[in-house]
Order: structure tokens, then sequence, then C-alpha cells
């Protein structure tokens, strides 16, 4: 097979997304400084963005043939080692505590590994997706507390590897404004000076999402 010749219109925004990833870690490398920790955080953001955007022309343009692996590894390395990575780096978390970023890491493989052979849903994925884990885990750093991050980093791995249903977000008015605060948050994180208010703002908006299975339930009950 041709490389070149496989690659569809969304794998462009899969490989934007794995770059933003990667060079991510690049930046966590340079220094333990917030400013730099900042930057790492929007690029994890973006490359949400970048995720999102894959998603969405894969729909309208239709997958290729390297899609859905291709979309996974990009996702494991911004969403699940990128994230872990940061939170070990700006707590200078000994290492006794490395295996919690090894577990949400292994989490997020399982995560990916189980929905690429899984039957898949329209409305409904099957435990947290990583791209929500991943700038969940991102946004705590903002708030200067280790222990917080930590808790929230295994709370939120076996999120991924259980099989609590969270939605799929089809509707473009909701991605829109869903869009629409994530690059404000992104533009907050880079240009303001105190970073609280936005990573409060982006906790609301994952922990909104994170409840969404017991609305799912009682709708289901209700019926």
């Amino acid at each position: 097979m041709n490389i070149l010749r496989a690659l569809r219109p969304p794998d462009l925004f899969t490989m934007l997304n794995i770059a933003l990833g990667f060079a991510a870690i690049l930046v966590i490398c340079e220094s333990q400084s917030l400013d730099i920790l900042k930057v790492a955080v929007v690029l994890i953001i973006l490359a949400a963005i970048a995720d999102g955007l894959d998603g969405f022309v894969a729909r309208k343009r239709g997958s290729g043939p390297l899609g859905a692996n291709l979309d996974s590894l990009a996702d494991l390395v911004s969403f699940g080692v990128a994230p872990a990575f940061l939170v070990v780096q700006a707590f200078s978390l000994p290492f006794l505590i490395w295996p919690a970023a090894i577990f949400f890491v292994i989490c997020g493989a399982l995560r990916l590994a189980r929905f690429n052979i899984s039957n898949k849903s329209d409305q409904l994925f099957e435990g947290l997706p990583i791209p929500a884990a991943g700038m969940a885990l991102s946004a705590s750093v903002l708030l200067g507390r280790p222990g917080l991050a930590v808790t929230l980093m295994l709370i939120l791995a076996l999120l991924m590897i259980s099989s609590i249903p969270y939605p799929k977000i089809r509707d473009k008015r909701v991605l829109s404004i869903l869009g629409f605060f994530t690059i404000a948050a992104a533009w907050a994180v880079f240009f303001q000076s105190n970073t609280i208010y936005t990573a409060i703002l982006l906790g609301a908006l994952i922990i909104m999402y994170l409840l969404s299975p017991v609305v799912i339930s009682r709708l289901q009950k209700g019926k």
C-alpha cells in the first residue's frame, strides 16, 4: 500500500493532532516553569480541536483505510502520554508516584484498543473518551495541586476502561459552542497570567460531560 495515496483529508487533521501532542512533550522537557507548562496545556487543547475536526471531516468526506488506527495512535500520544508526562514533570512527582501516570497511559491504550474492535454506536461511547480525560488532566495542572492531579489521574484512568456510556456529541450547534469555549480556554491559558479561572472553566465543562451518564441512565429508566 502506498501510504501517501491512502491518506484522506481527515488524516491531515489526525497528523496535526499527533504533531501537537508530541510538541507538547518536547515543550514539557524544556522547563518546569509555569509559562512553559502553559504552552504545553495549550498544545494539548489545540490537539483536541484537531481531533474534533478530524471526526467532523471524516463524517462529511469519509475516512480512509488508515483513519481509525491512525486516530487512535494520535490520541494515545496527545491525550494519554502528553498529559501524564505533564503531571509528572509539573509537580516533580517522586518515583513512587510514577505508576499512577503509567496506569493512566495503559488505561488510555486499552480504551482505544477496545474502541477499535468493538461495534460502533452512533450515540454512545463505551467508557470515557481519552480526549476528555487528557484535557481534564492537563487542566488540573493549572490549579497547582499535585494531590488533586494524581487523584484525578487515577479516577480518569478507571473511567476510560469502564463500560459507562458517554454521549457522542453530533449536534452542530453544541459542537460550535464547545469549539468556541475550547478556543477561548486555549487563548486564556496562553495570554492570561492567572489561569485558575480558565482551569475551573475547563473543569466545569468536563465535569458536565462526566455527569452525563447519570442523565442518560435516568432518561432510559423513564422510557
